[in-house]
């Protein structure tokens, strides 16, 4: 995977900021930014403050993108989002379905229908938002139902739907990398491709190689850190991943637009307990030098 990140003129674009090309020399890590990728966070990042404010603060600790969640919560419009993020100078890496009755997908009956027409209206708020990628999850992470001819039917449908849309729809590994195998093997689409979370190949199949599996169909990134017991969702480098290796493979990839973390770390958890007295700014900065450290590993 390339990690260099173009405008629309084709220029090259730094995510700390710079606008010379080569960067000036006193960029952090003294990387050339024409060879940094993008730098993303999800905008949910376990800070209870108003969406506005946790975007602001998103674009003022220096990242490129974020990623949006696509749910219904009170008081809170999610179709107002992406231009409030873009008014700020946010870009929108993707959005994220909700996904608490994905199993559904894979048994007939009307469940199933509705997290299908769910996923649905997700390709149309891209469509209608201008947002290139939808992620979606195909099983639970606790339990999975037996592949189905019912769900791979219902898969075909929305990947039908997409190419009309011309919307991309990146299915992420949650316990299912047997779904994930018999779709990619029965269901081939331009717009239908990847979304590697690293946090649920470390704790759920680490042996899967997930970026050499789907590397060719990689559209997303979900980057957070644990210790293999749970999908903690901690900063990397603060848990167990072997980073070296998951960039390495990374390189290797499609290429993709932004490195996006998903920090929504549980509060309540005993290794969230080194973020317990950082403000939402500190753990963002925090986690947007994380990110440019990742950004600087060597090939090995």
């Amino acid at each position: 995977m390339s990690f260099r990140r173009k405008d629309r003129g084709g220029r090259f674009i730094c995510p700390v900021g710079h606008t010379s090309r080569p960067c000036l020399s006193d960029c952090l890590f003294y990387v050339r930014c024409d060879e940094m990728p993008g730098l993303g966070i999800f905008s949910w990042f376990s800070y209870q403050l108003p969406i506005q404010v946790r975007l602001e603060l998103i674009k003022n600790v220096g990242f490129n993108a974020t990623s949006l969640w696509w749910g219904d919560e009170p008081n809170d419009d999610k179709n107002s989002q992406p231009e409030f993020a873009r008014r700020i100078g946010l870009d929108i890496d993707y959005i994220h379905a909700p996904g608490n009755n994905c199993n559904d997908l894979w048994y007939d009956g009307i469940n199933g229908d509705d997290y299908h027409n769910l996923l649905i209206s997700c390709i149309d708020d891209c469509s209608k938002h201008d947002i290139n990628t939808v992620v979606a999850h195909i099983t639970r992470l606790s339990s999975r139902p037996s592949v189905s001819e019912t769900g791979l039917n219902r898969i075909k449908k929305l990947v039908d739907y997409a190419e009309k849309k011309q919307v991309f729809v990146a299915l992420e590994n949650m316990n299912s990398i047997p779904h994930l195998d018999f779709i990619f093997e029965n269901i081939q689409s331009k717009q239908l491709g990847f979304c590697y979370d690293s946090g649920h190949e470390f704790c759920n199949h680490p042996n899967a190689d997930c970026l050499s599996r789907y590397g060719k169909k990689l559209f997303a990134v979900h980057l957070a850190d644990n210790f293999g017991d749970d999908d903690a969702h901690l900063l990397p480098f603060d848990s167990a991943i072997n980073w070296n290796k998951v960039m390495l493979n990374l390189k290797r990839c499609k290429e993709v637009r932004y490195l996006t973390l998903e920090a929504d770390f549980n509060r309540n958890h005993k290794n969230s307990q080194i973020y317990s007295d950082l403000t939402a700014i500190e753990f963002l900065s925090l986690a947007h030098s994380r990110l440019l450290k990742l950004i600087n590993i060597k090939d090995v």
